[in-house]
């Protein structure tokens, strides 16, 4: 076994230890501490264990210092932050075009070729690994402390433990290992200006430490757009995951004690507990909290991935002269070579037929029909290899990715796909319901059993929300560019068709895997 010690200085502030961690950020505008987007750089955090407002605690800053907030305000139309590369930002193919003024050649030779971690569908439940958050719907891949105080990926099968791994093509020569997943909707990012119903993020972190790499890259999103379209069925593992999303709620409002939701998602379990036109009351939250102090100890306990460790170790190191930074342990298998006679044409081609056999069993109830359940399953399901590459920063606080002139340290890379995963209404729709009626935890020191969410909702639709943080103006320090045909040869059939078609046609024209006009 591998270990490497998980080092962080992430924050210095002058505020009270109690009231920065106390601070949250949200999509609307700044309330108090609950600062909106102008305003993301005040969010602070000086005590890890408890620090609400840094959702995404990376473990990336192993051997250099994470010091500050990055966050700016560099909204698109505006010049008034000079050089930057903040995230999100409109994706433009241009790019790829030859004598564009603003051409970038793509110098990636392959495709991200990708390898399942240990975490099957029934470890991740079992470690309620699926979360509503004020700020997305999350899928976690679940790490627990050993006895001797190291951490390690918290699932196993018959072959060991072993986190999802994926490799990137130029310029990175190790792995990046698997952290989580957020769910935004509508989507942050813009392809050729339209923005998407949703937008994914599969976080990872990089498998050398910053003193060994000798720059500060270990942070990346490999990230995907959500449509919906009128003429599909359903996406089956988007049912699956909205089904464990429900289930989270529903737990949540059972500690609170609160009645289940009223709104049925037909395919998912039906929780009529206490069904009434109930409304969250004063007095049904104080039953919870009654509840809280009953029961705390068989509360659900909160899980941790891999970017939580490194902020822990922060607060203690800067209280504790002694203290010893948790360590992650990494196995053998995760450091071990891709197998160079693995056919990677065979494995399209199975997952194209296990996708297909899904569909033909019987259905049954939570989608447990859908599968096999595969941690990198959006890169099987988008059909396509191609994307954009960009430097840029995390799209929540502390926005890590501040621009240092003439380097690309303290940057996180996006590997943006170019098609977008096709959905249904119904399930956008579900996805804005989620976050718009979240209910806080009964441990929340904020609101505890009370809605909670750091959505926007629309004025002129109530019904829709917005978790989506405003795009950014562009700047050459994103270093955007498109990889696509000319670039590799691609394994699915999908984009060999599509690949076939002139240059102009398929990069505007019909830019997608699927038969559509135009974005």
């Amino acid at each position: 076994m591998r270990s490497f010690l998980l080092w962080s200085l992430v924050a210095s502030f002058a505020t009270a230890q109690e009231g920065s961690n106390l601070d949250r950020f949200n999509y609307r505008g700044t309330e108090g501490t609950d600062y909106g987007p102008e305003d993301w750089d005040q969010v602070s955090c000086s005590d890890t264990e408890n620090c609400l407002g840094w959702p995404d605690a990376f473990e990336a800053s192993r051997g250099w210092s994470l010091k500050d907030n990055f966050c700016r305000w560099c909204p698109a139309g505006s010049s008034s932050c000079g050089t930057h590369h903040q995230s999100p930002i409109d994706l433009q193919r241009n790019r790829a075009v030859p004598g564009d003024p603003d051409e970038n050649e793509c110098i990636d030779v392959h495709w991200m070729a990708y390898y399942d971690s240990t975490c099957t569908w029934d470890t991740l439940k079992e470690l309620n690994a699926f979360s509503v958050e004020r700020h997305a719907l999350k899928v976690v891949q679940p790490i627990t402390e050993t006895t001797s105080g190291e951490w390690e990926i918290a699932c196993r099968d018959d072959s060991g433990k072993r986190f999802g791994r994926i490799d990137f093509s130029k310029g990175f020569s190790q792995w990046w290992f698997l952290s989580h997943m957020d769910f935004h909707v509508p989507s942050e990012h813009t392809q050729e200006g339209k923005r998407y119903d949703g937008e994914l993020h599969m976080y990872h972190f990089y498998s050398v430490t910053g003193a060994e790499a000798g720059i500060d890259n270990e942070m990346a999103s490999v990230a995907f757009f959500l449509e919906a379209y009128d003429d599909i069925p359903d996406y089956p593992m988007l049912n699956r995951l909205i089904c464990q999303w429900r289930e989270a709620e529903e737990k949540t409002r059972e500690e609170c004690g609160l009645p289940s939701i009223l709104t049925e998602y037909p395919g998912c379990f039906f929780y009529n507990r206490g069904h009434t036109d109930s409304a969250v009351t004063t007095q049904s939250i104080s039953n919870g909290q009654r509840k809280l102090r009953t029961t705390s100890r068989n509360l659900r306990p909160k899980v941790k991935s891999v970017h939580d460790i490194i902020l822990q170790n922060h607060e203690q190191m800067q209280s504790n002269a002694t203290f010893k930074p948790h360590k992650l342990i990494l196995s053998e298998d995760d450091h071990a070579e891709a197998d160079p006679d693995f056919d990677w044409g065979a494995f399209v081609a199975e997952q194209v037929a296990k996708s297909t056999s899904s569909q033909e069993h019987r259905e049954l109830m939570n989608y447990d029909h859908v599968g096999p359940w595969f941690n990198y399953f959006p890169l099987v399901d988008v059909r396509t290899e191609y994307y954009y590459r960009y430097s840029g920063s995390q799209t929540v606080p502390p926005c890590y990715g501040r621009h240092i002139g003439g380097s690309r340290k303290q940057t996180n890379h996006w590997r943006f796909m170019k098609d977008p995963l096709r959905v249904t209404q119904r399930q956008i729709d579900e996805m804005h319901r989620l976050l718009k009626e979240r209910i806080a935890p009964l441990d929340d020191p904020l609101a505890s059993c009370q809605p909670d969410t750091a959505a926007k909702v629309n004025e002129d639709d109530p019904t829709k929300i917005s978790v989506a943080r405003p795009l950014m103006e562009t700047r050459d320090t994103h270093y955007k560019v498109f990889c696509e045909c000319i670039d590799w040869p691609s394994k699915w059939p999908e984009d060999r068709a599509w690949c076939e078609q002139g240059f102009m046609d398929r990069l505007y024209t019909h830019p997608y895997n699927f038969q559509t006009d135009g974005f």
